[in-house]
């Protein structure tokens, strides 16, 4: 057993960078949706028919009839997404402006497999036109990610730079005509574009990009192991020493929970 004289940051207690991040959520809109058993409501051979934080609640996409399975990896559970099979979950409303926020998740990619469409935020299903509706949505394609609107505003393509084989964590924020995002521990990548016209009600597609059927060649293969979700912060373009200390309590999460 290895024994240190002096004290440890609080990370580095086991579970207490877990207990760190629920503390700061807890005092924002943010919402969280854990890996973890109990979090999740079941419905035959395993399909996810929920999946709760403490205030908000992710339900099957329309196309996904029974497809999202609860998956173990290692210790943890999370949302199995199968390549061209819907699976996704969607949380409605999950903001009332969509033109600013932050949004993480923590995936297992499969081997030899993209895991494609991650998260998606859209306001084409929230009482809006869906006509005149944008989408920004976060996408692993192997060897690139990619952060884009589908009005072609504001885009990025970035390299893959995680090795190994174990979970990847990626932070997205979108400010107005800014875009910023973040693998793992790395420092963020920013560009600027357009501003995509988000500025109404949105929801937080898990695992696919809209609630219409279709659109098979962007679901991808990965277990989504967390999402996390703060309206109008933006945790990779700080406006606020708050915004800088979520981003903090996210990275020391990953660091020593996965």
């Amino acid at each position: 057993m290895l024994e240190v004289q002096e004290d440890l940051p609080n990370g580095a207690v086991l579970g207490a960078a877990r207990a760190d991040l629920r503390d700061a959520i807890a005092g924002t809109s943010a919402f969280w949706l854990e890996g973890q058993e109990d979090r999740f409501t079941l419905g035959p051979e395993d399909a996810i028919t929920g999946w709760n934080a403490d205030a908000r609640h992710a339900e099957p996409s329309e196309p996904n009839t029974g497809n999202g399975r609860l998956t173990r990896v290692g210790a943890r559970v999370g949302l199995r997404c199968k390549a061209e099979v819907n699976c996704g979950l969607v949380v409605r409303g999950a903001t009332e402006n969509a033109a600013r926020f932050t949004m993480a998740v923590v995936y297992q990619p499969s081997d030899g497999a993209e895991a494609r469409t991650l998260l998606t935020v859209n306001t084409g299903f929230g009482g809006g036109d869906a006509k005149t509706a944008n989408y920004l949505f976060l996408s692993d394609g192997g060897a690139f990610l990619t952060v884009k609107d589908t009005r072609g505003a504001i885009e990025m393509t970035a390299p893959v730079v995680s090795g190994g084989s174990g979970p990847r964590m990626l932070i997205v924020t979108l400010s107005g005509d800014q875009l910023a995002v973040a693998e793992n521990l790395a420092p963020a990548v920013t560009v600027q574009g357009a501003d995509p016209g988000m500025r109404c009600r949105g929801d937080l597609f898990i695992g696919c990009r809209s609630d219409r059927r279709g659109l098979k060649k962007t679901l991808g293969d990965s277990v989504v192991l967390d999402v996390m979700f703060w309206p109008d912060h933006t945790l990779l373009l700080p406006r606020c020493d708050a915004d800088a200390a979520l981003d903090l309590a996210l990275r020391r999460y990953f660091l020593w929970e996965y």
